[in-house]
């Protein structure tokens, strides 16, 4: 054998338990990976537990209809932990959920027109709904990111049952709330803006829509929905606007690595849990001592 050979062979052999030690890694890396996972199942699954617990003492119950970004706050910016300290048990309605799967704006009309039951007893993920008679106080909803790509100005009264992002759509989508969430004075509904999209996927002019029509529902819809429909049962909190800068994208500290993931970072999801709080908790102080009253 001469030395070739062996050189080669030993080569060979070294390769062979680099590749075993690699293996090795990967497959405790996976392995710890996935006991990360089930501890982060277990932990939601004693929560959800916890929460049919607290039904039974809290008095205030809230359904929350989002998508991703919505989850991200909820749970690693800690809305949900902050709002039980307020004695306010919220339920997350999402992806699974048959009333949650859909959440774009074209999507709101027919859903509380149709869907209000299910939304005022839904208890948790998936499709859970309560039968004690006692239905959600606060119905929270948003739309996601890719709403906030509002690709014209659209035409006349617009249309609320299409699916094309123009402005006169989703102004549409709203003028028909009002009837529907007009039946319900005794109910809280508060609509999150859709978020800011990161540069890369959206053009400035479909960004300065979205900040266009979410100016329109804070200065101008919502206190003709006040007025024509004489109920307070309605806010809006900005999401959108505390999100983006000044271009109407996604602010660059709350940005994640990859430039075309809209998704906020955990700095904005910790930061939006705060905002949301500040605004919320007068608004929820204020309807509790008017819900005493009546």
């Amino acid at each position: 054998m001469n030395k070739m050979t062996i050189f080669l062979l030993a080569l060979i052999a070294v390769g062979i338990v680099i590749g075993l030690y690699i293996g090795y890694k990967m497959i405790k890396a996976q392995r710890h990976a996935a006991m990360a996972q089930m501890s982060v199942e277990n932990s939601y699954i004693i929560a959800e537990g916890l929460l049919d617990h607290l039904d039974g003492i809290y008095s205030t119950r809230m359904v929350f209809l989002h998508h991703s970004v919505g989850n991200g706050f909820m749970y690693r910016g800690e809305l949900r932990d902050n709002l039980l300290n307020m004695g306010i048990v919220i339920r997350s309605c999402t992806y699974g959920d048959e009333i949650g799967q859909k959440t774009d704006i074209s999507d709101w009309l027919p859903k509380f027109k149709t869907d209000m039951d299910n939304i005022l007893n839904f208890k948790a993920h998936p499709n859970k709904y309560y039968e004690d008679g006692k239905t959600n106080d606060i119905i929270m909803f948003k739309s996601c990111y890719p709403n906030s790509i509002i690709t014209s100005e659209g035409s006349g009264e617009g249309n609320a049952a299409s699916h094309d992002r123009s402005i006169a759509n989703y102004k549409a989508t709203f003028e028909g709330l009002k009837a529907e969430l007009g039946k319900y004075p005794d109910k809280l509904f508060i609509y999150m803006t859709a978020p800011p999209n990161v540069p890369a996927v959206t053009t400035p002019e479909n960004a300065q829509r979205a900040r266009d029509f979410n100016t329109w529902l804070m200065k101008e819809y919502l206190p003709r929905y006040k007025e024509e429909t004489g109920f307070s049962n309605l806010v809006i909190y900005d999401l959108f606007n505390f999100l983006a800068g000044e271009d109407n994208t996604l602010k660059a500290k709350y940005r994640k690595s990859n430039e075309r993931d809209s998704h906020p970072n955990d700095i904005a999801k910790k930061e939006i849990a705060e905002d949301f709080l500040k605004f919320f908790k007068p608004i929820i102080e204020e309807w509790q001592n008017k819900s005493e009253i009546i």
